[in-house]
């Protein structure tokens, strides 16, 4: 089993795109996978009441700090794959996830705003390992990035970022009309036609290298 949990203290940064990602292509890849919404929103849970969920896949909604340890321990014996979508919000509920948590992958945007929060995330984080006295392996990513060009605040941003020591997914998540319409129309990267989205191929090779790296990250934390 693995623990992946998405976390930002921004919200509308791009955690429920990459936890839907990650977790409708490895349960469609066979993987059995449990995801827990532990965001006020529940945006997996209104997800899921129109969509076509691979078979292997389970959402959980109305997690909180009451709840979210007891679910993950619950759960982490019966699959392969535990991803929580947490909220905008460094509180206990976060707290408890990154205790249990095998990878905690933060996104962010090519904005001043985003990465003020996200690293207001990476402090939080950096506290909680010392609390847990563990290292926590943490990737910040990318998200809805432009698909032709790196914007100059992007690449100042990622400059600080890794000076502070804080590394990066290889992987950007490109703003495509696709990665919308898994929402929009309550399908999978894979069950989606080129008659609802453009850019299909495009959008599932990346998500593809999204969910590749990854399962690298768990590897390299022996999971």
């Amino acid at each position: 089993m693995a623990v992946v949990s998405f976390m930002t203290t921004k919200g509308g940064a791009g955690k429920t795109t990459g936890s839907l990602l990650l977790g409708t292509i490895l349960a469609e890849q066979g993987a059995s996978v449990v995801m827990l919404d532990a965001d006020p929103n529940q945006p997996l849970v209104e997800w899921a009441k129109n969509a076509t969920l691979p078979p292997r896949m389970k959402i959980v909604g109305d997690m909180n700090e009451d709840n979210i340890q007891e679910a993950i321990e619950h759960y982490t014996p019966e699959v392969q794959f535990v991803i929580i979508d947490l909220e905008g919000s460094a509180n206990l509920t976060a707290a408890y996830v990154m205790a249990e948590s095998d990878a905690i992958l933060i996104p962010l945007q090519p904005s001043k705003l985003d990465a003020n929060e996200a690293a207001k995330t990476i402090s939080f984080i950096k506290r909680q390992q010392k609390n847990a006295r563990r290292e926590l392996p943490t990737r910040v990513f990318w998200s809805r990035m432009p698909a032709a060009y790196t914007t100059k605040t992007a690449r100042d941003l990622g400059e600080q970022f890794e000076n502070a020591g804080i590394q990066f997914m290889r992987t950007r998540i490109i703003e495509r009309e696709a990665f919308k319409g898994i929402v929009n129309f309550g399908q999978t990267l894979n069950n989606l036609t080129d008659a609802d989205v453009p850019g299909l191929d495009k959008a599932r090779e990346n998500a593809v290298a999204f969910v590749g790296e990854a399962i690298e990250l768990l590897r390299g934390g022996q999971k």
